[in-house]
């Protein structure tokens, strides 16, 4: 943890944030994700959950979530300046016009900064918990501003049309809840599917490099060796096999869900933060 904590200084070299409050925000990610880590001894299993759940962090973003969270005017700066231009174009997405995408933007920053309840007084972005990217959180909640907006505004538009950014879309799905909730989980099982698709397609080698690179955690050296290559060659590899089975879950997503072209980023932006594990597990079988 403290060294985690450390890297993520280094990157934010001006941001102020206890390695106290730091670890503290780090618990309660494992306490909510692994309820049984409460209930008295922790078994030797639990342990390697928490360990393996904390490895998948985004520790960097979730340094700063939890700095801007607990009111550092720096972080939030930092936090502005990194994702406001993010933030607008996902916005014109989803919106009619530029005004429309700004006043959602703005509307989205102030809904982050200011606290979600009396008796909490947490605000919305202490919502993140590091499992997938900031980025990729912050278009799911814009997202689902845009639904709700829909809705407010009674527009004669299909659910459908946003269903594959946001596959739970009921009446009593709300911006609070949690995002790793069952939106990801539908997104993580589609996309899961059609990795599965794109792997088959590969040659043995080529799984091979993979094994050993997700699952044996082999570096570029050492693979590099096994194909008695040089390390750059096999991180050309491992880039081009990277984005042959992105190429490859993209056409299985718009063939086999019919999912419309321009959604497919939102989609897999959902399942983004858990794709590593699901490979190793893929990988694995």
């Amino acid at each position: 943890m403290k060294t985690e904590w450390r890297l993520a200084r280094q990157t934010h070299s001006k941001i102020c944030l206890p390695l106290e409050q730091f670890a503290e925000k780090a618990l309660l990610i494992v306490e909510k994700h692994l309820s049984n880590l409460s209930t008295g001894a922790v078994s030797q299993q639990v342990e390697q959950q928490a360990r393996q759940l904390l490895d998948t962090l985004k520790w960097q973003d979730l340094f700063l979530t939890t700095a801007c969270a607990s009111g550092d005017s720096v972080a939030w700066e930092s936090f502005r300046r990194q994702y406001q231009s993010a933030i607008h174009a996902t916005a014109l997405k989803v919106s009619a016009n530029s005004g429309e995408a700004a006043d959602l933007s703005d509307t989205l920053l102030t809904d982050l900064f200011l606290p979600q309840g009396a008796a909490k007084g947490e605000s919305k972005i202490a919502q993140y918990h590091g499992l997938g990217s900031l980025e990729g959180w912050i278009k799911v909640v814009i997202h689902r501003m845009a639904i709700d907006r829909i809705r407010l505004q009674r527009r004669n538009v299909s659910m459908e049309e946003l269903e594959v950014e946001l596959p739970s879309t009921s009446s009593h799905s709300r911006v609070e809840e949690p995002i790793e909730g069952r939106d990801i989980q539908r997104a993580r099982q589609m996309v899961s599917r059609c990795l599965i698709t794109a792997l088959e397609q590969l040659s043995p080698q080529e799984r091979l490099v993979l094994n050993l690179y997700y699952l044996e955690g082999v570096n570029l050296k050492g693979i590099g060796q096994c194909l008695k290559a040089h390390e750059s060659t096999a991180s050309r590899l491992i880039d081009r096999l990277k984005t042959r089975l992105q190429k490859a879950v993209s056409k299985q997503l718009q063939e086999k869900f019919k999912v419309k072209r321009n959604e497919v980023s939102h989609l897999i932006d959902l399942a983004q933060g858990h794709l590593e594990i699901d490979l190793k597990r893929i990988l694995s079988q």
